[in-house]
């Protein structure tokens, strides 16, 4: 199937302005030209005045557009279109069958190698609307193309070499960034650097096996290995780098999906208050009737230009309710896999017995305290935070008047920061790679082992391969189809 040619629509379904189809492998070119009819060579443009309101604005690598006269279109050949890569040519998408024109289109060729795939790619630019894009589409399956799969074209440009498997990875995180600060760490591992971390690690390990191998093939004619030396290497170059990896994780899961945020409290503390607050929206039911919210509400939004998920989580109470228990343990879930919780309490019953109960529950997670309701409280009243919660960030708000929520703000922000490394742009963006990592680093910590207390070397490279190709895997050096398949399709079909 990976000989075959694909195409499929690589721009939102809807209304639009401009709506591509690409078409990609050995007969993109011939299954273009059979759908397309060429201006006229006669056709001139009489001025240079780029399209700009018309059909298409941008030039693309410089061929500068001016709006074409309404002069007969010729069939394109295959010739016309292998004459030159990155060129851009005028005319009309027409029905080979009927001989019908479907719209005036813009058709752009990229010549193997030099294209996204490696392959010839020929897409064709049409006005976007779906009864279009879909005729369009279908047509050009039916002179010989098939429905790309989800992720395919990208999976293609892996396959060539063009991307190695963390850029793929890339693309979709390009695709979803929430922000520009996440855009700028996705982008520099479209450029390659997690391969460039990844192979240097390599480079070291990989040495390191030639020599224990030479050690164990040729004893006698190889110089002993310096024991101490190798074990200094992957202490500090290899195994400290694979721990910030790891580490680095959390913040290529923070920027990739957004810190997450709980909002927790007994009931009727002011919770779906705050979340309607925070989102500026009545999002969350709100009555004065407690355990009014008995299920998760999840919602994204962007705090300080920053990328969250914020949740408003059932009352934590002791409850023989069937439906208020159900709820409870969504709560205990969501608390589990929170970045910061928000934990609430009411100004005017600061921190009963029930409170104190929930804060045990929670106080190893990251805390920020919020203590609602501080409209209720004489304006004298002073606040005093018992025990280990003195050490807690706080902040003092009113829900309801939209008291203190701006702090809140700058507060889950200097959280934010602390927890992303800047500077760092060699981070594991998803799991998959954390896994990988994870499970090199398990072996190489055997590999240290095993020199220090004297292992046949033989036993000793069966765990160095095994980091060896754990950390392949990272890369795309070989990995099981099975394992492909999965990470392509999370892509669109377009893609």
């Amino acid at each position: 199937m990976e000989n075959d040619t694909i195409a499929a629509i690589s721009t939102p379904i809807g209304g639009g302005g401009i709506g591509i189809i690409k078409i990609s492998g050995t007969k993109a070119i011939p299954i273009a030209s059979s759908v397309f009819r060429r201006s006229s060579k006669t056709d001139k443009f009489k001025n240079t005045t780029p399209i700009i309101g018309t059909l298409f604005s941008a030039p693309v690598r410089g061929t500068l557009f001016s709006a074409p006269s309404r002069g007969r279109k010729t069939q394109a050949t295959i010739s016309d279109l292998r004459k030159e890569s990155h060129k851009l040519y005028h005319g009309h998408v027409f029905d080979p069958e009927s001989g019908k024109a479907l719209d005036e289109v813009l058709v752009s060729v990229m010549l193997a190698p030099h294209s996204y795939t490696r392959e010839d790619v020929v897409e064709i630019n049409v006005h976007s609307g779906l009864i279009l894009l879909r005729t369009v589409l279908d047509l050009i399956i039916r002179q010989g193309a098939r429905l790309a799969m989800p992720g395919e074209f990208t999976k293609r440009a892996f396959i060539s070499g063009r991307l190695d498997l963390t850029q793929a990875e890339a693309v979709i995180d390009i695709i979803n960034a929430k922000t520009k600060k996440a855009l700028e760490f996705v982008n520099a591992q479209a450029e390659g650097d997690l391969r460039n971390c990844v192979e240097a690690i390599l480079n070291l390990l990989n040495g390191f096996m030639v020599k224990i191998e030479a050690a164990i093939d040729f004893p006698e004619e190889v110089e002993a290995l310096n024991l101490d030396a190798e074990a200094r290497i992957i202490e500090n170059n290899i195994i400290g780098r694979l721990n910030e990896l790891i580490l680095g994780y959390n913040e290529g899961h923070i920027l990739r999906e957004g810190i997450r945020i709980a909002i927790v409290g007994r009931p009727n503390v002011g919770k779906s208050s705050l979340m309607n607050r925070l989102l500026k929206t009545d999002r969350a039911i709100v009555t004065s009737v407690p355990g009014t919210t008995r299920d998760i509400i999840e919602e994204d939004f962007i705090i300080s230009g920053m990328p969250a998920v914020i949740a408003d989580t059932a009352g934590l109470h002791d409850t023989i309710d069937p439906v208020e228990t159900i709820g409870i343990i969504k709560t205990r879930e969501q608390i589990k896999n929170s970045d910061i919780i928000l934990f609430m309490a009411d100004a005017v019953s600061l921190f009963v017995e029930a409170d104190l109960k929930i804060y045990e529950s929670i106080k190893e997670k990251q805390i920020v305290i919020v203590i609602n309701k501080i409209d209720l409280l004489p304006e004298n009243r002073e606040i005093i935070l018992q025990h280990d919660l003195k050490a807690l960030p706080c902040v003092i708000i009113s829900a309801l008047h939209n008291i203190g929520i701006d702090s809140l703000k700058e507060k889950i922000k200097d959280i934010f920061i602390n927890k992303i490394d800047y500077d760092s742009m060699s981070i594991v963006p998803n799991l998959r790679q954390k896994i990988a990592v994870e499970k090199s680093l398990e072996k190489i910590v055997s590999v240290l082992k095993g020199l220090k207390s004297g292992l046949p070397y033989e036993m000793v490279s069966i765990d160095l391969g095994e980091a060896i190709s754990s950390l392949n895997e990272v890369i795309g050096k070989n990995i099981k189809a099975d394992i492909l398949d999965q990470i392509f399709s999370q892509f669109c079909i377009g893609k």
